[in-house]
């Protein structure tokens, strides 16, 4: 375990090259649902490992570990796409200047396609739950009461009965599906992002909008614009003409302070 408990402050400066990241944003804003927090503490799974940081810890944690500083997506252009995007419409510009700034993760393929399929008719709240309901009953315990995400191969022979009575409801025959094509998951890399949309498709729950998810957060596709009802709502009320296209190259980065800003109303 990585349990850095020490500093109280709020920095949230990479040493790394000095760019900002919105660590609660960016860790709650509906990308991940591994995350929790306890006071000024966060801690999940990652890699295997069992992370515990506080704020003003960040900056060294980035700059030190890789793990971290990947997974946090700390080298990408978010100061130039961040300016970019304040430039090309007001109401972006103002959502930017409110939760700047949101990083995009780098997250595991296999959790995020179990996550979005959970994500269905769902809030993200009951989702973690839902997430953290399959860990500790299917998951390998890396420290005391502290499980990692399940692997595929340790969800084999998992019955859709037994997936229902965990709680998973409707979506338990889809996640019997993503077991069983697991092994797509392989090849989405090599596959152009239109191509690698049309082969998770084939996978029992994945749709439209949570294919755009899997590639967006697990395959780091920034041409990805996900759209549930509440973008759907958010691109009829401020962009009844337009589509992603609208943002390119950064559409991926203008949903998430979209989306957020439309799931908090404009609150911090």
């Amino acid at each position: 375990m990585l349990c850095l408990k020490e500093a109280k402050s709020f920095a949230i400066v990479s040493a790394m090259n000095d760019t900002l990241i919105n660590l609660e944003a960016t860790l709650f804003c509906g990308q991940t649902f591994a995350w929790t927090k306890e006071g000024s503490t966060y801690e999940a799974v990652l890699g295997g490992r069992h992370v515990m940081f506080e704020e003003a810890d960040f900056p060294t944690l980035v700059a030190e570990d890789t793990l971290f500083s990947h997974y946090f997506d700390m080298e990408w252009e978010y100061d130039e796409a961040e300016r970019e995007l304040s430039a090309l419409d007001p109401h972006l510009s103002t959502l930017i200047s409110q939760y700047r700034s949101i990083h995009i993760l780098n997250q595991d393929p296999w959790e995020v396609l179990v996550s979005f399929l959970l994500s269905q008719n769902n809030n993200i709240k009951r989702i973690r739950g839902m997430y953290q309901t399959l860990s500790r009953t299917y998951g390998t315990e890396i420290s005391p009461g502290i499980f990692a995400f399940p692997r595929p191969e340790q969800l084999e022979g998992v019955s859709e009965t037994a997936f229902r009575a965990l709680g998973m409801g409707f979506r338990a025959p889809y996640l019997i599906s993503a077991i069983s094509h697991a092994s797509l998951l392989e090849s989405i890399q090599s596959l152009d992002y239109l191509s690698a949309k049309e082969l998770l498709k084939s996978i029992r729950g994945v749709g439209e909008k949570v294919a755009s998810c899997i590639l967006l957060f697990g395959y780091h596709h920034m041409e990805a614009f996900p759209l549930d009802t509440w973008m759907q709502k958010v691109m009829k009320r401020h962009y009844p003409t337009k589509d992603e296209t609208f943002f390119a190259p950064y559409a991926a980065l203008a949903q998430q302070y979209l989306f957020h800003g439309e799931r908090l109303g404009g609150r911090q």
